[in-house]
């Protein structure tokens, strides 16, 4: 009996011991030190303002350039400027002038097969609207709030969501994007649909300094070279 009693407080004892000396080792997180910059032109297609363009075939045709950083992941940003050419909303609206920047932020579903990205995208913008207000047909009655026969200028801010694809030949890659700008319309307080474009072009895609690499200098152990995203 004695016997047993002292095998059994040894094989506690090294079982005990045993646990006390088991470390649960976390994977160590780490992130690449480049990723990717692109720099894009294009051309937009678009209604500029819904509830004041309601003629059909009159959209806007306008010229874009965007930023693209990131991509390493799942996530990139985007810093865009589009700026579109003059048309007429005849009889109410003539020479308008409009012009969009906006951010946004990609979120990235890669094809294994191809070197192609499609991405969901939502972001915010700041749209600007002007031109010389006739106060013919005036449906919307903006003669409440704007003189008749003047320039008049709309700023307002938008909501984006859309989608896009991108697919690369190398350092270049072929974009087409489709983006909806929810906002207030005319100082009303309903939130409505503003705009509705599309817009193609063309980037150049370079390695640069990760985010995490600019934060962390040379210090850091946990920063990998990634091939992922090199195209």
């Amino acid at each position: 009996m004695r016997k047993e009693f002292f095998y059994i407080i040894f094989f506690i004892s090294i079982a005990q011991n045993a646990f006390c000396q088991v470390k649960t080792v976390k994977p160590v997180k780490t992130h690449s030190r480049k990723t990717n910059l692109g720099i894009g032109g294009g051309v937009t297609k678009s209604v500029l303002f819904l509830t004041r363009n309601v003629k059909e075939n009159n959209d806007a045709f306008g010229f874009n350039g965007s930023f693209i950083y990131g991509g390493e992941n799942i996530f990139r940003g985007s810093l865009e400027y589009t700026y579109y050419r003059k048309i007429d909303i005849q009889p109410t609206w003539f020479n308008i002038k409009a012009y969009t920047i906006e951010a946004n932020v990609h979120v990235l579903a890669r094809f294994k097969k191809t070197k192609s990205y499609f991405y969901p995208l939502f972001g915010l913008s700041y749209n600007s609207f002007s031109g010389f207000f006739t106060g013919k047909d005036d449906f919307l009655k903006l003669s409440d709030k704007y003189k008749t026969n003047e320039i008049a200028k709309t700023n307002w801010l938008g909501f984006n969501v859309g989608a896009g694809y991108e697919h690369y030949f190398k350092q270049i890659s072929v974009f087409g994007e489709y983006k909806m700008r929810v906002g207030k319309s005319d100082g009303q307080l309903q939130i409505n649909i503003m705009d509705v474009c599309f817009s193609c072009g063309l980037r150049y895609n370079i390695r640069v300094p990760s985010i995490y690499k600019i934060f962390s200098g040379t210090k850091s152990r946990y920063l990998l070279e990634s091939k992922e995203g090199k195209k």
